[in-house]
This record gives C-alpha cells, structure tokens and sequence, in this order.
C-alpha cells in the first residue's frame, strides 16, 4: 500500500512542478471554450438547436481526459529511458502495486 501512495504522489509532485503542462492541460480547454463557445454559439442558436456551450462542453472535458491519459502513456516512456522504471520494477514489491499507483497518478490529474 506504502507503493501506491509513493508511486501516486511521484505522479501528482511531477505534474505540479511542470507549469508547461499546467498550463496546457487548464489552458486548451478554457481556450476552445472561449474561442468556440463564443465563437460559434450565435450560429449554433440562429439554427434553432439551443445552446452551443451545453453542447461543446462535454466533448472539451473528454479531450482534457485523453490528452492527460496520453501524457501519463508519454511518462511512461520518460520514465524508461531515464533508467527509473527499471528501478521501480527491480524494487521488492508487487508490480501489481506499480501498475496502481501510476495509474492513480494518471487518474488524479485527469480529474483535476
């Protein structure tokens, strides 16, 4: 259980030491948002088909979602080439436990 925490805390400490991908992860969908919601919502009700943001909304948090999951796959690959996943799976514990805690890492940032 100690693994999970450590390897979910690793996950979480990264993200926010990263303003790049702060920045990229709040900044693209506020952007689409405004730039889409505002730009294509007059067009949207003209057509008699209500409200755009209602529409729009979902499919931003969606791409929010696959863009974090992508990133965490990325890390992954980050994490081998820089020796560290080697360490982590010659380490005494399950890799069952592994697998969890970066996939609560992941999981978390997604949410937030």
């Amino acid at each position: 259980m100690n693994t999970i925490y450590i390897l979910w805390l690793r996950q979480l400490k990264r993200y926010i030491r990263s303003r790049s991908r702060i920045i990229g992860s709040l900044g693209q969908p506020m952007l689409f948002l405004v730039a889409l919601g505002f730009g294509f919502g007059p067009i949207f009700q003209r057509a008699g088909a209500g409200n755009y943001m209602n529409f729009l909304a979902p499919g931003i948090i969606a791409q929010g979602i696959i863009f974090t999951a992508i990133f965490s796959g990325i890390e992954l690959i980050w994490d081998r080439q820089f020796g560290f996943l080697k360490e982590t799976l010659v380490a005494p514990v399950s890799r069952l436990e592994i697998m969890i805690g970066r996939t609560l890492g992941g999981a978390t940032i997604a949410t937030l």
